[in-house]
This record gives structure tokens, sequence and C-alpha cells, in this order.
């Protein structure tokens, strides 16, 4: 495929406002690709040149990309840098230069994705002396052959900032659009979704299947996705094999699946009456690390997915000692001291997850991780089994392992003796508590009602933090002039729309060291109109890329006019007196709390202060 096919569609989709158009011009897009460049086409659509797992980061600095611009175009890099100052954004900037080139190359090849996608993959991999330049003569070529679109995205993806508000549910709706005529001779998903049909006009109810059809195959396609993180390595088989292909794709160690998240219950009374004799397990503040094991490899992902095995060298060593040739399995990580029996906050254990001086920190502050979940084990997928089974798997497996151990767990069914455990754990410095029914499946990638958490909570304050999504921020006003930055405009994430909702004005909760460093990293995403993933009818002065998630606490969520979170007759949710406390960087943007979330927590936090 030309990259300038490529380059045309993503100004396409950059100009349009609403989600449907652009699942429209991404499925036209998906049909063109063929078979052996869908995935480079997906990779490229997401920003990245593999899965997050792969860990491969382009890395491209500003300064480098400036020259590179240069050099193609003919110019100083004092006039790319100059305009840079004025445009804010880099790909604008060689789109420009390039309509304008002072010079034209004696060797320039009309681009194809393979070449992008292989000079890309190069500037990511190359290493050692001369590296820099030799990331700068590959991104210039690149720029010799190209036209002023295709110039800027470019730069913009090696600079990780492609701006067209494409999330992976977005990707997904997109190949349902294109497997809809296949799916339709499929007898069986036919008479599943016929059943679910309403419409008696005939017109209308062939509208409703069209539209139940999509649901159906997009709802395949994640939950395979929810167990096998690459979404390039999904289209492929889909564009091979079509739907039926993908029944094959299971769990498998080395690639990361989308963990399981835990519901809300405002009581121990609730959370019984709901599960009955249940599992309660300590909640842990710090890393939820999944663990692979495949023979002597050991990988470790975050909750994001990113390979963070290197920054856990004591736990790789642990987990080579276990009782399994190879599994996966799930714990929380966080300094823990043994002698004292003192689990240390959360701000202690995140210096552990850095690429520098990792073995005196992790003497310094040593790990222990607490694990809770076995997925996998000696070849057998373990997620359809009850929970308390998994859960004597997992003790049979770790055996005697200092530095991997099990949750502090109890089973029980009275209210009393969860609220007395509950209150146990919260004077030891934890969180509260997660209850799971001993007897559900492990369901990747969704929040059910099989886990529930119960945290900490305060009088006056909400039963939980929720974790928002900076979209914005204002400008600093009287002492806060200096900083830059002077309050936060965050979101929640509303999964049916992909879209992020705004919510909260923040403005406490940050010391000044906290303000400057906000300043410098959202300065690098600001965005000079609202993204289109964003729906905001409030203003900040500067727009960002939906990309950093904070929590925050507050007093209680209230209805507001001008806030868009659950928006019906004019009116959305918004966070009473919020206070952001501290940077989530273990969580995506699509990781933060749900629309569905703060509507659920609103008529509990109703519920309780009505006495009921």
């Amino acid at each position: 495929m030309e990259f300038k096919i490529l380059a045309d569609s993503f100004d396409k989709v950059e100009k349009v406002s609403k989600r449907l158009e652009m699942t429209d011009l991404l499925a036209e897009l998906f049909e063109k690709s063929d078979v052996d460049e869908i995935a480079r086409v997906i990779y490229l659509c997401q920003g990245q040149l593999a899965p997050p797992y792969k860990d491969i980061e382009i890395g491209m600095g500003e300064k480098y990309a400036e020259e590179a611009i240069a050099k193609a175009a003919g110019y100083t890099k004092t006039e790319v840098e100059k305009e840079f100052k004025k445009k804010g954004d880099l790909g604008l900037v060689a789109e420009e230069f390039l309509k304008k080139k002072k010079q034209r190359s004696l060797f320039s090849a009309e681009l194809t994705v393979e070449k992008v996608f292989k000079n890309l993959m190069r500037i990511a991999t190359v290493e050692g002396s001369g590296s820099q330049q030799l990331k700068i003569k590959l991104l210039a070529e690149l720029l010799n052959s190209a036209s002023p679109v295709e110039a800027r995205y470019l730069i913009r993806i090696p600079l990780g900032s492609l701006r067209l508000g494409i999330g992976d549910p977005t990707i997904m709706d997109a190949f349902a659009i294109n497997l809809l005529p296949e799916a339709k001779k499929d007898k069986a998903l036919v008479k599943k979704v016929e059943k679910k049909l309403k419409e008696k006009k005939e017109e209308k109810r062939a509208e409703e299947f069209d539209k139940k059809l999509r649901l159906a195959i997009r709802e395949i396609i994640e939950s395979k996705y929810n167990v096998h993180s690459d979404l390039g390595d999904l289209a492929e088989t889909l564009k091979r094999h079509d739907l039926k292909g993908i029944e094959k794709i299971g769990i498998e160690p080395g690639i990361p699946i989308r963990p399981t998240l835990a519901e809300r219950l405002p009581t121990a009374k609730k959370i019984i009456e709901k599960l009955g004799k249940c599992a309660v397990e300590a909640k842990y503040d710090g890393f939820r690390l999944a663990i692979h094991k495949k023979g002597e490899k050991v990988t470790i992902f975050s909750r994001r997915q990113e390979n963070v095995t290197e920054m856990f060298p004591e736990i790789v060593e642990a987990v080579k000692n276990l009782k399994a040739s190879d599994a996966i399995f799930e714990g929380e990580a966080l300094a823990f001291n043994e002698e004292t029996e003192e689990y240390y906050p959360f701000q202690v254990t995140i210096q552990r997850k850095r690429k520098y001086d990792i073995d005196k920190m992790a003497k310094e502050f040593p790990l222990t991780l607490f694990a809770f979940d076995l997925l996998y084990a000696n070849g057998q997928s373990l997620m359809d089994l009850p929970f308390k089974e998994r859960r004597e798997r997992l003790g049979k497996i770790i055996g005697k392992n200092k530095t991997i151990v099990l949750t502090d767990t109890i089973i029980t069914n009275s209210a009393k003796e969860l609220e007395e455990y509950f209150n146990k754990s919260v004077e030891k410095g934890l969180e509260g508590i997660i209850a799971k029914d001993l007897n559900a499946k492990y369901i990747a990638g969704a929040r059910k009602f099989s886990w529930i958490k119960l945290k900490r909570s305060y009088k006056g304050e909400l039963g939980d933090t929720i974790d928002t999504v900076i979209i914005g921020f204002f400008k600093g006003k009287g002492k806060r002039t200096k900083f830059g930055l002077g309050g936060l405009l965050t979101a929640v994430y509303d999964k049916k729309s992909d879209s992020f909702k705004s919510i909260a004005k923040i403005g406490t909760g940050m010391s000044e060291e906290m303000l400057e460093s906000l300043f410098k990293m959202l300065s690098k995403i600001k965005k000079e109109k609202k993204p289109v993933r964003v729906d905001s009818e409030l203003k900040p002065d500067i727009w960002v890329e939906p990309k950093y998630v904070i929590e925050v606490n507050a007093d209680e969520i209230t209805k507001s006019p001008v806030h868009t979170a659950g928006k019906e007759k004019g009116e959305g949710f918004a966070l009473r007196f919020p206070r952001m406390i501290k940077l989530r960087q273990d969580k995506t943007p699509e990781q933060a709390t749900t629309v569905k979330e703060i509507e659920q927590m609103f008529k509990k936090q109703r519920h309780v202060s009505t006495g009921a």
C-alpha cells in the first residue's frame, strides 16, 4: 500500500468530529489493506510500531525531528525551530516546509507503508555510537520522498503525537463493519442476534439486525483481544480467516491478558447480600503485576501491559522457583518490611519503577509480591475454573517462597466478620479489602460483581477515590502564575462512545513541585483545539491529549449543568471539592473510572445519605 493512502485516511479522520464517521473511514482503510500489511496499518493507526508489551518505542526527540525536516526541505534548523514555536506542532511545520521545499532530492521514490514502517523500526531499535545521526538520516530519507500531508504524519508518529483520537474500541468497531457480510453467513450467530430483535417493521428490523450483528462481531473480537492484547495480530488473523479464525486464539505466556476489575459496594452488609459466602482479601496499594513464566523465561507486565521485567529482578528470580513449567498469575507488588511487618506507602513503592539504579533500590526497598489469582499453568487455561480452585492451585505452585506469597485472605459469610477484617486491614496501612465470589470464573477485561472492593473512607468523603483523565489545564493566577498551571480539567471514560466526558475542575492537592512537573508534562501534549475523543462544554485555557490519569478524592458526586459525564436532561455529574491525590502512571486513559461507575456510585451515595 502507498503511504499516501494511509496519510490521506489519517487526514480525513483528523477532520471529522463524530466517532461514527471516524469508524467508517477506518473501515474503508482496513478494507483497502491487504493481509500482509494490515498489522502495520493497525499499529500506525495506534501511533506505534508494535503492541505495548513488546516494548518498542520510537522515542525520537523534537530536536532530532527538527534536524530531519531542515535536512529534507533545505532550510536551517533555526528556521524550523522558529516555525515550531509559532505552530506548536512539528507535524504541521513539516507539512509547511515541504510545501515550500528549496531542494529536490535525486533519490526520492514513492513511499510505501512497508518502507515507512521499516525506517521507523530502525529508528526505534538502532543503538550505539552515531545512532542519533542515523535516526535523523532515516527520517530525512522518508521526508525526501514525502508529500506535505505525508510529512505531517511521518513526523507525528516518531514523536508519539499522532493526534487522531483513535482508540482501540473504534478500531474494533471498524473491523466489525467489514466483517458484517461474512457474519451474515454464520447461521448460529444470525439466529442468536435475531432472538434479540424488537422492531416489527421490515425496514427498521433490517437496520436493527445490522446494528446488533455488528455489536455481536465487536464483542467476539473484544473477547479475544482481552486474552491476546495485540490488535495487529488479531487484524491479520481476521483478514486471513474471518471470524472463525480467531476462535483458535487463546492464552499464551508472554502475551498479556487484560485484567479483570472490581465493582464497588458501600458496606460489608451489601457485599455479603450480593455474594454470600466469599473470599475476602486484603487490598494492597502497590503495582498490580501480571507474571508470565515459560520455562526459564519470565516476563512481567504492568496494568498498562508494559513490559517491566527488568525493574523487578527479585521477583524474576523468585518466579523461576515456582512449581510449574509455565504459568500466568497476578499479584500486587509493594515494598514491605518483614521485620516490622510494615507496608510502605505507594510513594515509596513507586520509586522501584525505574530504568536506572535498579539493584540499589531493590536492596533499599525489596518488594514482596502478594499473589491473588492463577490464570494458566502447565499448558492449561484455568480462567473458566471457580476462583476457589484457582486460588488453591496458586498456593501449590508458589510453595515456600519469601518473595512471592499469597494475599492475606479469610472466607466468611458474616458481614460483621468482613467489617472487622476490613478495619484490621486499614489499621495496617492497607487500602481496604476485595471480596471475591468463590465460584466465579476469571473474566478478562471486564468489571463484574464477582470481585467487589471496599476501600478506606473518611467522614464527608466518597467511599472510594476516582481515577480521572486530564483533558486540559488552566493558567495560574496569583501565586500560581509562575508555574504556568493553576488547575486541571479532568474527565471520566465513556466506554459506549469511546470518549472522555468532563467531570471536574481540580485546583487543590497539588504541591508547587507537582504544579511545575504537571506543566512541563502537559505542555508536551497540548492541542490547539479540543481533541476528537473529548466531550466537554467547559473550555480550559489549554487543551491536552487525553493521556495522563490522576487519582482524585472528593466530598461527593453531585449533579451539574456544566459537565458532560452522564449528561441527561441538561445535567451531568460533577465532583464536589475534588482534590488530586497522585498521578496514576500504572493506568491508561481507558482504564480510568467510567461514566457507568460514576452513575452507580451516585446512586449508592444517595441511597446511603437517605439512611435507607
